[in-house]
C-alpha cells in the first residue's frame, strides 16, 4: 500500500505495509479501516519490539482491530521493561531460535572480543585544584572514570589513542575490512571521525571516504549509508556512528565492530552485535571481531544473552593488537598493577567561565591502555582454564569413543 492511495484494492491475497502508511497522517488515518475486521487471516509483525509492543501505540489499535486473525510477532530483541513489554500482548514465545544455534547451525557468524581497557576510563582521573578545561571552565573536582568519558568529559588524546587501537588492529588485519565504530553522541562520532582520518592520513588522502561519519544530523554521510552495506562497494570503509545505525542496517561484509559507548540496555548490546552477524563465505566473511573499549562485551555474562564469543583477547601493551590463532593464545595473565602519573593538562586560555559545561574538554592529558588479559569461553559462557588443544582433546573424546567414530560423523 502507498502513503498516497486513499481506496485500498481489496482483491489481493498478501498486504504489506508501514503502520505510518495505514495510520499515519491525517489524510491517511485510520485507512486500515476500509478493511472489514474479519478480513485478514493472517498478520505478521515483524521488529515486534518497536511500537506494536506499546499498549498506546498507533500498531496495538491495529492489531486490536483485526483481533480475529491469527497474529504473529517476530523480533531479535524482545523488550520486557516495567513500561512496556512484548509478552503482555503477544504472550510466551512459542519459537525461539538462538544467536549460539544460528552460529552452531552455520547460518550466522561467530566472532572474536579483543578488550582494550585504557587507564583514565579503569583507574580514573581527577583535576588539579582549580583546573580548567581548553575553552576556560572550572572542572568540578572529583573523580572521572570510564562512565564520564565523552558524557561528561572529553580527552582529547583519548581519541587519539582509540583512532590509533583501531587503525593498529586494521593494519595487522585488513585495512579494507569494513568497520562501524560506535560512539557516546553525535559529537564524539565527529571527532573520532577526524581522529581515524588523522591515524589513517595515508589512504584518507588519496580516498576521503574511507572514513565517514553516519550519523542523524550528518546528510552527506548518511547518503554513503548505502555504499557502506554495498559488498561490491570498496568506500566507505570505516563508517562512524552513535545510534543511526545500532538497527536496521544489513551491514553483510561488516567484519569489524567498536564499542567505545557504555552499553547498559541488553535489547541495544544485541542490536549492535547483530550488525556484524551475517555470514558471506562468498565473500570471505566467515567470521567476525568485537573490539571493545567501554566493557560492554561483559553483558555477554548476562543470563538473557546466549551467544558467546569463540574468543577473548585482552592485549597486554607489548602484544599486538590482533589475536594470535587461538592455538598460540596462553592461558589468562593478570592485569597490570597500576598506571604511572601523567603531565599535568594543558590550562585553557579563553576568558573563564563558572558556569558548568554539559561536558568538559581537556588536552595535554596522557591516555594508555592499562589492563590486558587473554580469555577463552566456551559455549555456555565459562571460563576454558586449560589449553585450548587439552579443553578440545577431552571434549572430543566425550562424544567420540574412536577415529573412526569421529571420521564417520
Amino acid at each position: 500500500m502507498h502513503k498516497t492511495t486513499k481506496q485500498v484494492d481489496k482483491s489481493y491475497e498478501i498486504y504489506l505495509s508501514l503502520y505510518q502508511a495505514v495510520t499515519g497522517t491525517e489524510e491517511e488515518r485510520d485507512i486500515y479501516k476500509q478493511f472489514s475486521p474479519d478480513f485478514f487471516d493472517l498478520i505478521v509483525v515483524d521488529e515486534c519490539h518497536r511500537d506494536s509492543a506499546a499498549e498506546d501505540s498507533a500498531w496495538r489499535d491495529i492489531l486490536t482491530y483485526f483481533a480475529s486473525a491469527t497474529q504473529i510477532g517476530l523480533t531479535a530483541t524482545p523488550k520486557e521493561t516495567e513500561a512496556v513489554s512484548n509478552s503482555d500482548y503477544f504472550g510466551v514465545p512459542l519459537y525461539t531460535y538462538s544467536l549460539k544455534q544460528g552460529i552452531e547451525d552455520g547460518y550466522l557468524a561467530p566472532y572474536k572480543v579483543v578488550r582494550v581497557d585504557l587507564d583514565r576510563d579503569t583507574f580514573g582521573w581527577r583535576p588539579h585544584e582549580g583546573m580548567r578545561d581548553k575553552f576556560g571552565h572550572l572542572i568540578e573536582d572529583r573523580i572521572y572514570t570510564g562512565a564520564d568519558m565523552n558524557r561528561k568529559l572529553v580527552m582529547e588524546q583519548r581519541d587519539a589513542v582509540v583512532a590509533g587501537k583501531i587503525t593498529e588492529y586494521l593494519k595487522a588485519t585488513d585495512r579494507y575490512a569494513k568497520t562501524i565504530v560506535f560512539c557516546e553522541d553525535i559529537e564524539h562520532a565527529a571527532r573520532m571521525r577526524q581522529a581515524l582520518s588523522n591515524a589513517n592520513a595515508d589512504l584518507c588522502a588519496a580516498q576521503p571516504k574511507y572514513v565517514v561519519q553516519i550519523t542523524g544530523d550528518n546528510a552527506e554521510g548518511k547518503r554513503e549509508l548505502d555504499n557502506f552495506i554495498d559488498p561490491e562497494k570498496t568506500y566507505p570503509v570505516i563508517a562512524v556512528t552513535s545510534k543511526l545505525m545500532s538497527t536496521g542496517v544489513d551491514a553483510q561484509t561488516c567484519k569489524l565492530i567498536v564499542l567505545d559507548q557504555t552499553i547498559k540496555s541488553m535489547t541495544l548490546f544485541k542490536q549492535i552485535i547483530g550488525r556484524g552477524t551475517r555470514l558471506r563465505e562468498d565473500l570471505g566473511k566467515r567470521w567476525f571481531t568485537i573490539l571493545d573499549f567501554k566493557r560492554a562485551t561483559e553483558l555477554f555474562a548476562d543470563p538473557q544473552f546466549d551467544g558467546e564469543p569463540v574468543q577473548v583477547h585482552e592485549p597486554r601493551p607489548d602484544q599486538p593488537l590482533a589475536p594470535p590463532p587461538p592455538a598460540e593464545l596462553p592461558g589468562a595473565s593478570p592485569p597490570a598493577s597500576g598506571w604511572p602519573d601523567d603531565p599535568a593538562a594543558t590550562v585553557g586560555l579563553l576568558p573563564a567561565d563558572d558556569e558548568a559545561p554539559r561536558k568538559y574538554t581537556v588536552d595535554g592529558v596522557a591516555v594508555g591502555v592499562a589492563r590486558e588479559r587473554v580469555q577463552y569461553l566456551n559455549a555456555e559462557g565459562k571460563l576454558v582454564t586449560e589449553s585450548l588443544r587439552d579443553y578440545t582433546r577431552i571434549n572430543l573424546r566425550k562424544q567420540y569413543d574412536s577415529l573412526d567414530q569421529f571420521l564417520q560423523t
